[in-house]
């Protein structure tokens, strides 16, 4: 909820009022499963419980306790129902503020662990949510088998669809920090208990060669792509390329049971707006400014 993890000196009023919008807007968008991580406690313990109170959000976590009374402060695992698949989500965060009051974290990763053995028998599908850098958490990723995939926050690198997840460990996903892409995740069960491949490279080798013979077609729609460029071999060798690219990606695709596949869409100026939604965050952004100016005038 907030971009670090301690207030920016003087903006502690725009920061919580920032987070309560984000919070608004994005548990409006459907069952919305929530990771509690590091830095949603830049305001306080109190201060993400009333989030809490206030918003349909599905707070998670399995780690973090009272400190006080060594019981879980959040839900520490849900089991959804989707097209007759059971699906189990989990989440964990590494760490906590060191000066934090109320609340402390254990182990994330023997917790991780603790809640596969609990729950892989029970679900199709076990999803683990993480708030972790890729520094400290992917040493341990093989480690955590039991689940079919990994979503993680904290990190600032996203991940390329492009490039093939490696076999033997979970599908890993990550969706960077500055909140500029949207992660999509398509799953397709054919046969429960078989393995879940990421055909994620070969839908996009799809779409992205599909396209651009598209584009070299609309030259002349009416002539064969090899009649129209005849004379430039560079671009029928680059045709021929594609073709082949197409079909291997229409094979590897024939050959997998159960996949699974992963997009991000940019939140540029190519993505229409809500406009009651445009609206209201821009009248915060306004409120935000009004705040911080107060903030520097009585500090001066």
């Amino acid at each position: 909820m907030f971009e670090g993890y301690y207030f920016s000196k003087g903006k502690e009023a725009s920061e919580k009022l920032r987070a309560k919008t984000v919070i608004k807007h994005t548990s409006n968008m459907g069952d919305y499963y929530y990771n509690v991580g590091v830095q949603d406690f830049t305001a306080g313990l109190s201060f993400i419980k009333e989030i809490e109170k206030e918003s349909n959000v599905n707070f998670l976590s399995a780690n973090i306790y009272d400190s006080k009374s060594d019981t879980l402060l959040f839900n520490d695992h849900v089991i959804l129902e989707r097209d007759n698949l059971k699906i189990g989500m989990f989440g964990v965060t590494r760490e906590l503020q060191v000066d934090l009051e109320g609340a402390k974290v254990i182990d994330y990763i023997s917790t991780a662990k603790q809640k596969i053995n609990e729950l892989r028998s029970e679900v199709d599908i076990l999803v683990m949510l993480v708030n972790a850098t890729n520094t400290h958490f992917s040493p341990y990723v093989k480690e955590l088998n039991g689940v079919d995939y990994i979503f993680s926050s904290l990190e600032a690198s996203r991940t390329r669809p492009e490039i093939q997840q490696a076999s033997g460990k979970p599908l890993e996903y990550k969706m960077g920090i500055q909140g500029k892409y949207i992660g999509r995740c398509d799953i397709n069960i054919v046969e429960k208990g078989m393995p879940i491949v990421d055909v994620s490279s070969q839908r996009m080798m799809l779409s992205v060669f599909s396209q651009r013979l598209k584009k070299l077609q609309e030259r002349d729609p009416k002539r064969k792509i090899e009649d129209i460029y005849k004379n430039s071999p560079n671009v029928l060798a680059t045709v021929e390329r594609m073709r082949a690219g197409i079909a291997s990606a229409n094979t590897a695709l024939s050959k997998v049971t159960n996949s699974s596949s992963f997009s991000l869409t940019p939140l540029n100026g190519s993505v229409e707006s809500e406009k009651k939604i445009l609206k209201s965050v821009n009248e915060v952004l306004d409120k935000c400014k009004i705040l911080d100016d107060k903030s520097v005038a009585a500090s001066s």
